[in-house]
């Protein structure tokens, strides 16, 4: 009986060492094929939700830079023409959308014109991006609403 649970104990651990070692090279194999072949988004991001994502981070490092009490300029944060880049859906594109964009525009310049008011333009730029995206493409108010001045992380 003794040899018979020993047995079944060794087994077991080599069992237990071998499918160790296959997930060791499957998941080093997985590395070194998603480094040649890199997963790809399936939604295809378009060339506008790519400017917003970089606007958003634009956002939040001069959230960050007016808290510091520094000054922000558009070298840094060059204004991102996403109004004329190809949308993921098209039918976005009617005039609400482009006097949303304008409104931006005006905001942004602002912005990065009235260095006396920097803190005030900002929350205005953000405001108007919450007011597009209560309109058209909801998914990103989450992360606008953390980009004013008095969000807490």
């Amino acid at each position: 009986m003794r040899n018979f649970i020993y047995s079944v104990f060794v087994l077991s651990l080599f069992t237990v060492l071998a499918c160790q070692d296959s997930e060791k090279v499957k998941s080093h194999s997985d590395d070194e094929e998603s480094c040649v072949n890199p997963t790809k988004d399936p939604n295809e991001v378009k060339p506008m939700a790519l400017m917003m994502r970089t606007m958003a981070n634009y956002c939040d490092s001069m959230r960050l830079d007016l808290k510091a009490g520094k000054m922000v300029d558009s070298i840094k944060y060059p204004l991102m023409p996403f109004w004329s880049a190809e949308p993921t859906d098209s039918s976005v594109l009617e005039k609400t959308y482009f006097d949303h964009a304008e409104r931006f525009k005006v905001a942004y310049r602002n912005l990065m014109s009235n260095r006396e008011n920097q803190k005030e333009n900002y929350e205005l730029v953000i405001q108007q991006c919450v007011q597009c995206h209560s309109s058209y493409c909801s998914g990103p108010l989450k992360r606008i609403r953390k980009l004013p001045l008095s969000y807490q992380n």
